[in-house]
């Protein structure tokens, strides 16, 4: 069976005679009428049978009409497949990250990204989401990680991450003995976490407010590289409680420098979301890099 077969069929099917398929393919009626002949013997059925003037196709003629529309279709999408991998050869990729967890992990991201297509220049930005969700509608970057669902509808997103926050202390603070702690004990700690405006202070925030806590008094740690180490090492020598998603601590508690609290009230969860603007949503680079990020080597 050959795919020139599958075509001779497929048309004779849709233009109700062998006469105007081989106009249509540019062959002559006998040779669209032997592709027909020898695709019958090779499947040893039945494809047309004549009613009056025209070839009407019989049931296997019909289901093999639907397999080849498929086959076709796919067939007819790899020239615009191979485009679009040469297309990545060069160009530029504007990429946008919201909060400390893009600014640890998209350089990272991107650079190995930038060893599978070595002609693409990917630009990043640190902002806030809201800074970043601005940019994107504006047309200033191809695509941001942020730490919310966008609010325009010209944006689309997709859910990349999601992780559990926990409370963490030294190994000998006397919350570590409790089977449970509540907020309001939390509370009246030193608590160490990010500083104002960043997604894990504000969701904290909130949470402490829906118990009737007003505010946070915290040691802050500024938002740049390094300042997850920076909250793990001062919880670990003992200035406070700390904030942070439980992924980024679990080697530290096996190790032993530092617990897991047991908040249940705490409940909150650190998201990311993948957000292109309608317009990039079909650029090649932009599907590329996207399609890195859903991988493994992509993620944080």
């Amino acid at each position: 069976m050959t795919l020139w077969q599958l075509k001779a069929f497929a048309t004779v099917a849709k233009e109700g005679s062998f006469t105007k398929a081989g106009k249509a393919l540019n062959i002559s009626q006998p040779s669209a009428s032997a592709l027909v002949i020898g695709l019958e013997k090779e499947l040893k059925v039945k494809l047309f049978e004549k009613l009056g003037v025209r070839p009407h196709l019989t049931e296997a003629g019909r289901r093999l009409l639907k397999l080849a529309e498929t086959v076709l279709s796919t067939v007819d999408k790899i020239p615009d497949e191979m485009d679009q991998v040469k297309g990545l050869k060069k160009g530029r990729l504007m990429v946008g990250g919201a909060g400390i967890a893009t600014a640890t992990f998209l350089p990272v991201a991107i650079q190995k990204f930038k060893k599978e297509y070595p002609g693409v220049d990917v630009d990043l930005t640190i902002q806030t989401s809201e800074a970043l969700e601005q940019k994107l509608l504006e047309g200033n970057i191809d695509l941001a990680i942020l730490s919310w669902l966008p609010r325009s509808r010209l944006l689309l997103s997709e859910l990349y991450l999601e992780e559990d926050v926990v409370a963490i202390a030294p190994p000998r603070h006397p919350l570590t003995k409790r089977r449970s702690v509540p907020l309001t004990l939390l509370a009246k700690q030193p608590l160490v976490t990010y500083e104002k405006g960043t997604p894990i202070r504000n969701m904290l925030e909130k949470k402490f407010a829906e118990k009737g806590i007003p505010a946070i008094s915290a040691v802050e740690v500024n938002l740049q590289m390094g300042s997850r180490d920076a909250i793990r090492g001062v919880v670990a020598n003992g200035l406070g409680i700390g904030f942070l998603s439980k992924v980024h601590v679990m080697s530290d508690v096996k190790a032993g420098r530092l617990k897991i609290l047991k908040v249940p009230e705490l409940n909150i969860k650190r998201t990311m979301y993948i957000v292109v603007h309608k317009n990039q949503q079909r650029s090649p680079l932009v599907r590329a890099f996207i399609d890195f990020l859903r991988g493994s080597k992509g993620r944080p």
